[in-house]
């Protein structure tokens, strides 16, 4: 024994030792067991904390008390250290008799004999459950959302990175990470309260967790944005079946006080490999829940290959289109819009062009994510501005009069105050008034998020005296009653929807009710894509107001709108472009 010891031991008298084991029992919890981890000795605060009697826990070994929490090598890392002659100290939770989980602060201290050889073990333990579960508790808020409980985005990361390691642990295991967002949640917050929004979340997650296997993670990552880490559900549900189930629980409605609101979810689905990133796992799902979108939503999307192609290729347009935008490759094509009633095209659709260097004169159809992105929008707006202005003052200066101009309005378009501004006090400077000019929008951009801010701004624009179209009339779930609340004077029927009527009944009848539809409403009616004399007929006999398209002429330059007084269509006829 060391000096050091010799010196405090010496101080003691007998009764001072009894004092000081008595001292220890009352504090510490302590075991002795010989070197094959047999316990020899126990004192009561063992006896008690482990609700073992002294005769069950003498000649057992720890593994009585072993609550499976630690795995193996948790242990194989303890027995080397003190099977070495080192102390050992850590955090250990046992299982008492009855069942019940406890924590304890241990030190292990090897017990040598006279020749240095250990002979034994000495284990002294001080109670921490409380401490342990304030700490997990605490861990849990961190990782949990306040409002439903789920996994919070914290959560979402440290369960996906576990199931990255788990896939790579057993490469056959199927794991499928599943993030969708709620369509028409916006919609409930703006007309009902977020108390409403509130209680649809909690309804949706409380569907979730009774769908999903309690092993599974469920996740709300924000706002109306979930993701599902699936393993064990796969084993219950083939995953195309778990899907369908999903999609039925997100549409299912919902009770919100004495009104039932409803939802839905377009889905990305990514299979986790153990090859790939938590990162890069999280952009795949992402994909694959834009491209369920685009596809028009209420529905679940895998990622693949062709998918990731998409990605690139629009990452590459987005990037082309920036350097497209400094160099000047976007113009504004015009095409004219013939009305039924005077024979003439009193109207014109601006349309973007975009002169690309590889790909030739592209059609705005084959850039439209290109106005789906914000910064690259607010680039672009102000540039817009520009080409409207040197295309007015040439009209102005060559023209006695020319057609109202019809101009295509994006969200971005609506929310960004400073392009109306600009548009507005170029159209004073040419001694222009709003009335000449047409704002189209679609029903997609209605129905979209922020869609109250869009309203109030189609408000304002109406009380500057600008006409306004409703875009893509019937191809979108609007409800009608946006046609009472917003003044619009138009409504323009989609292409996709005339291309049939010559050869398909029930394509005539949809369109006809449309027209009709928005007649009923005191709209006038402009039917786009007319490419035959046929359909034009078959239009004319049905009420449309005008059509357009390239039966009548196809989109031309500022310049040759110039050169071009009037339009001469396929038949020869001519029809004349005016004012109104």
């Amino acid at each position: 024994m060391s000096l050091k010891h010799d010196d405090r031991l010496r101080a003691l008298t007998h009764q001072d030792s009894d004092f000081w084991a008595d001292v220890v029992d009352n504090v510490l919890i302590v075991a002795i067991t010989d070197v094959r981890g047999v316990i020899t000795y126990v004192n009561d605060r063992f006896c008690e904390i482990s609700r073992y009697p002294r005769e069950e826990l003498l000649g057992a070994t720890h593994r009585i008390v072993n609550s499976g929490y630690h795995d193996a090598s948790f242990f194989r890392q303890m027995y080397r250290t003190i099977r070495g002659g080192e102390v050992w100290r850590g955090n250990i939770c046992n299982r008492a008799k009855d069942g019940t989980l406890y924590w304890v602060a241990t030190t292990i201290m090897p017990k040598h004999n006279s020749l240095g050889a250990v002979e034994g073990y000495v284990a002294t333990r001080f109670e921490i459950t409380e401490l342990m579960n304030t700490r997990d508790r605490l861990k849990s808020l961190a990782a949990t959302d306040p409002l439903t409980g789920l996994f919070n985005r914290g959560g979402f990361n440290n369960v996906l990175q576990t199931a990255v390691e788990d896939k790579s642990r057993n490469i056959t295991r199927d794991i499928m990470l599943v993030m969708f967002d709620l369509d028409g949640f916006k919609q409930i917050n703006d007309i009902h309260g977020h108390h409403a929004g509130d209680v649809v979340l909690k309804v949706i997650s409380n569907r979730l967790l009774a769908l999903v296997h309690p092993e599974d993670a469920v996740c709300r990552l924000g706002g109306d944005e979930f993701a599902l880490i699936l393993n064990h559900t796969l084993h219950k549900y083939p995953l195309n079946l778990m899907l369908e189930k999903l999609l039925a629980e997100l549409e299912a409605p919902i009770e919100v006080g004495n009104t039932m609101v409803n939802v839905s979810g377009s889905i990305g689905v990514s299979p986790i490999a153990s090859q790939e990133s938590a990162e890069s796992l999280q952009k795949n799902a992402d994909i694959a829940l834009y491209a369920a979108k685009r596809a028009g939503g209420h529905q679940a999307r895998m990622f693949d290959m062709t998918l990731h192609q998409h990605a690139l290729e629009r990452a590459q347009i987005l990037n082309d289109a920036r350097e497209g935008v400094q160099k000047d490759q976007f113009e504004l094509y015009y095409q004219p819009i013939m009305n039924f009633s005077t024979g003439k095209c009193d109207q014109i659709e601006a349309l973007l062009r975009w002169h690309h260097p590889q790909r030739g004169l592209l059609a705005a159809e084959s850039f439209r994510d290109v106005f789906l992105d914000a910064a690259l929008a607010q680039v672009m707006s102000p540039r817009l501005v520009k080409s409207f202005q040197n295309d007015m003052r040439m009209w102005n200066t060559s023209l006695d009069a020319y057609p109202n101009l019809t101009i295509n309005l994006s969200r971005l378009d609506l929310l960004n105050i400073g392009f109306q501004n600009d548009l507005e006090a170029e159209i004073k400077r040419q001694g222009g008034k709003a009335s000449d000019y047409v704002l189209e929008v679609s029903e997609n951009v209605l129905a979209g998020r922020r869609s109250d801010r869009v309203l109030q701004r189609l408000q304002e624009l109406t009380e500057i005296g600008f006409q306004l179209t409703l875009d893509d009339f019937g191809l979108a779930t609007l409800p009608i009653a946006v046609l009472r609340t917003i003044p619009f004077t138009q409504a323009k029927i989609s292409r996709r929807l005339v291309k049939d009527i010559e050869t398909s009944q029930q394509a005539r009848g949809v369109v006809a009710h449309l027209i009709g539809l928005a007649h009923a409403f005191g709209l006038s009616v402009t039917v786009s894509g007319v490419e035959t004399k046929g359909q034009l007929e078959m239009l004319r006999e049905i009420g449309a107001d005008r059509i357009q398209g390239f039966y009548i002429s196809p989109p031309i330059s500022a310049a040759n709108l110039v050169l071009a007084e009037h339009i001469i269509a396929p038949d020869h006829t001519e029809i004349t472009l005016q004012a109104s």
